[in-house]
């Protein structure tokens, strides 16, 4: 994989460091790029159902970035470089739903914090892509815009929450993304969809305006965070450093300088357990992986923290997902539940839905524990090597929750196994950046974890960057493909 991002005379294919490159030398206009993602999704987006909405002001703000470079001017590092946004994050004035029927009409005032950042930084926001209803679901489609199609293969799903997100940068709709990650929601996504995604540090980047919760209440999701996603580690690491700024009320006082990153000399892998089995596919995709890594003249090994398990890591994840899950019953199916009168429902989370305060408590205690455990691993290793999920990319599947599997090997296992890998880093906050590393057997992406040190973000983005340099290309999807027939997908 060239780090470059160069793919040619196409636009739509430079990464957003290109492109602003290209529109500081006035070799592209800021129009002219924007006009030429609009044919593109023009083009393939209806049998894809990636992009839902499009900001018809975004020309406008094209035409103020092109004035700017004129007189000499640069907004920031992504001057005019356009690009689409989750649709879980509020933008001024454009349509932001969440997936949720009761927004289908809302229009919030002001940006979330993340999105001010990005255009403080130069972008052009021209559009939101497609999530599960409230960004509940490792598939994206809701009842208001559809399907997301995995470009690779319109047959499968891009994954969730952030499969539009994923998937639009994949297709070459937009070089880059605003993500949302609480359980594998930027990683899983980006690697069904084979592009880069970088789940950050948790309070890395501000929560504010992300729906659900409701727009701009000021409280911090646990264990949620924000985070980009494209096709260069470059990308990763601009958008990063863009949008990693103080929460709204913190900054006044606070200023986040994220540490500079390791040399790269040790890494360690983790590529199977028995808890959560991986694919065969996957394990022989991350073990070239690793390989490729060691060629390069780092030492690679197998290794885990001492006194972590993935069962007992996963066990202290579900239990505080529960607070994802509340919004989803009420506080008498609550009660239903505690009582033993009905099960919880089978959304992410709700297995603990009922569980008291002290349970939560006692749960934190050891996440905290976990997190020790990690820091302490981490004084030995630079970084180590994860699955991404266990499971190959799958096909479309909306039956109800409770009645949905993966398949690993050929064995049906639980729907919910999908996010064992990501809580594994997760749950103790941690940083991971996710990168293809090939296609499968039925020529759809596979991707490889990195994960690093709470706030060594950077050293993440570096090991991706060392693994993009040895690992061959996986180039782009083939757009021309016939969509499946029975996916309810919608025009914008």
């Amino acid at each position: 994989m060239s780090e470059s991002g160069d793919a040619g005379p196409d636009p739509c294919w430079w990464s957003a460091r290109q492109v602003a490159d290209a529109i500081a030398a006035r070799r592209i206009s800021a129009r002219e790029y924007l006009d030429a993602q609009l044919a593109r999704i023009e083009e393939h987006n209806a049998r894809l159902g990636l992009v839902v909405t499009i900001d018809e002001r975004a020309r406008e703000r094209a035409r103020q970035a092109d004035e700017a470079t004129v007189r000499g001017e640069r907004w920031g590092p992504l001057h005019g470089v356009a690009m689409t946004i989750k649709d879980c994050f509020a933008t001024a004035g454009l349509r932001t739903t969440g997936g949720l029927t009761q927004l289908r009409t809302y229009q919030p005032r002001e940006d979330a914090t993340a999105v001010a950042a990005l255009r403080a930084a130069g972008v052009v926001v021209f559009g939101k892509t497609n999530v599960p209803s409230g960004s509940g679901d490792l598939q994206s489609y809701n009842e208001l815009f559809g399907v997301a199609c995995n470009p690779w293969n319109q047959e499968y799903t891009t994954s969730g929450s952030s499969g539009g997100a994923a998937g639009a940068v994949a297709a070459g709709f937009t070089p880059i993304e605003l993500g949302s990650d609480v359980a594998g929601s930027i990683r899983v996504p980006a690697g069904a969809c084979g592009v880069l995604g970088h789940k950050t540090s948790y309070r890395a980047v501000p929560m504010i305006g992300h729906v659900p919760p409701y727009p701009f209440k000021p409280r911090e999701a646990d264990i949620a965070v924000v985070g980009p996603i494209a096709r260069t580690v470059d990308d990763l690491e601009t958008v990063l450093t863009a949008i990693a700024v103080a929460h709204p009320l913190d900054a006044p006082a606070w200023h986040l300088t994220l540490p500079p990153p390791r040399s790269v000399r040790r890494v360690a892998t983790w590529f199977d357990d028995p808890y959560c089995p991986v694919d065969a596919e996957v394990l022989a995709a991350l073990r070239d992986a690793a390989d490729r890594l060691a060629d390069s003249g780092v030492v690679v090994e197998e290794a885990r923290p001492s006194g972590v398990r993935l069962a007992g890591s996963d066990g202290v994840f579900r239990r505080l997902l529960a607070s994802v899950a509340m919004p989803e019953h009420t506080a008498e199916e609550i009660g239903e539940i505690a009582a033993g009168r009905r099960p919880p429902n089978a959304v992410l989370g709700g297995e603990h839905v009922a569980q008291s305060y002290r349970d939560w408590v006692e749960a934190d205690e050891q996440r905290n524990r976990l997190r020790l455990r990690w820091r302490q691993f981490f004084a030995s290793y630079d970084a180590i090597l994860l699955p991404v999920a266990p499971n190959l990319a799958t096909r479309h599947d909306h039956r109800p929750l409770r009645d949905r599997t993966v398949t690993v090997d050929g064995v049906p296992r639980p729907y919910w196994d999908q996010i064992v890998w990501a809580g594994l880093t997760g749950v103790s906050y941690l940083p991971s950046t996710v990168l293809p590393v090939r296609r499968d057997s039925r020529g759809l992406p596979i991707g490889v974890a990195v994960a690093g040190d709470y706030l060594q973000d950077r050293t993440t983005l570096a090991v991706a960057r060392r693994l993009a340099e040895v690992l061959p290309p996986i180039g782009h999807p083939d757009l021309t493909a016939v969509a499946a027939d029975d996916l309810p997908v919608r025009q914008i």
